[in-house]
């Protein structure tokens, strides 16, 4: 029982410091919206500056895993959670560095004095990641396959409206040369978001293995 219950306690460790980590993350996507929203090159610098600490606490997840396995030898589900903990620590410190990069998109274009474009669609495309990204999350500690699926429609209408920003943009391009650069960083930070939101249905995909112990694509 003793046994039990020490491995019960480290499980639960994991999962608190995967929560903490995934709270980092959805704060530095929010803050790069900000930064976006406001031009803010100090909130974009702020960004960048912390996202090694969201590295390091997939790195911490890492190796508490590989010491969970070692010492408790999991199998079944208990094994498939620690294994699923460690493949979401991986998508969320790839969202952190999607942050990273529309924080660095913001700083560049206000040193360069190139306001970017479409800002207005792009926080809204933002705001769609940052629910997918808080659905898909609340779906996977739930172990909830059925809020996981749904998680599919958000994803679809986040890459439509990612299609039709980049082909506004590349057309008000082709119409003034001057806009050129403009147009590339609000293109690089349209790819970013969407890229969150394939992130976020790779960690659904992850809720319904929990739940269903079945491999389940949702977008192919």
């Amino acid at each position: 029982m003793g046994a039990l219950h020490s491995m019960a306690r480290d499980h639960e460790y994991l999962r608190h410091t995967l929560d903490a980590m995934a709270h980092r993350v959805q704060s530095a996507l929010h803050d790069s919206l900000q930064a976006l929203r406001r031009s803010d090159t100090i909130g974009a610098d702020q960004i960048i500056h912390d996202d090694p600490d969201i590295n390091a606490l997939q790195q911490d997840i890492e190796d508490l895993v590989a010491r969970f396995i070692t010492q408790w030898q999991p199998v079944l589900r208990d094994l498939r959670r620690v294994l699923a903990i460690f493949a979401v620590s991986g998508e969320l410190e790839r969202i952190g560095d999607y942050a990273k990069q529309v924080a660095a998109h913001v700083h560049r274009a206000r040193s360069e004095q190139h306001p970017l474009m479409m800002t207005a669609d792009l926080l809204e495309l933002g705001a769609a990641t940052e629910r997918i990204l808080s659905a898909s999350l609340t779906a996977f500690l739930a172990e909830d396959a059925a809020a996981a699926r749904a998680i599919a429609t958000l994803d679809d209408q986040i890459d439509a409206r990612r299609h039709e920003i980049i082909a506004a943009t590349r057309q008000a391009a082709l119409n003034d040369a001057s806009l050129f650069d403009a147009a590339v960083a609000s293109i690089e930070i349209a790819r970013a978001l969407e890229r969150v939101a394939d992130r976020a249905t790779n960690i659904a995909e992850r809720a319904i293995y929990l739940a269903t112990a079945t491999h389940e694509l949702l977008n192919e």
